[in-house]
């Protein structure tokens, strides 16, 4: 969907002494919960519009886009209250960024 099913947790050594191990990995918890709670609706409706595809010429993947638009803004809006909680405070910012793939030559939010 152009979304990872989850965030690595690990600490980033560029983050070291401007944010709290703890915090970080609080944020990026919640982020993968939203994640996690998003993601068997969307491959539900992924396979349901990849299986009626042919029949509705196409028109059957229009919730999935939709879905993955749902999830995206969820998310974006859980980073925003993150920035107004805390990082904007220590002069930092989250945000969602689209990258290419390293394996394939699709897009991923990162």
């Amino acid at each position: 969907f152009g979304l990872s099913n989850k965030f690595e947790a690990e600490f980033p050594s560029s983050l070291t002494g401007k944010v709290a191990p703890e915090e970080f990995k609080a944020s990026i918890s919640r982020v993968n919960s939203c994640l996690k709670k998003n993601l068997p609706v969307n491959v539900r409706w992924l396979l349901c519009g990849c299986l009626c595809c042919c029949c509705t010429l196409g028109c059957s993947m229009w919730p999935v886009i939709c879905l993955s638009k749902r999830t995206r803004r969820s998310i974006e809006k859980l980073l925003e209250w993150e920035n107004n909680r805390l990082y904007h405070k220590l002069c930092l910012h989250w945000r969602l960024s689209k990258r290419k793939c390293e394996t394939n030559n699709m897009m991923e939010y990162v």
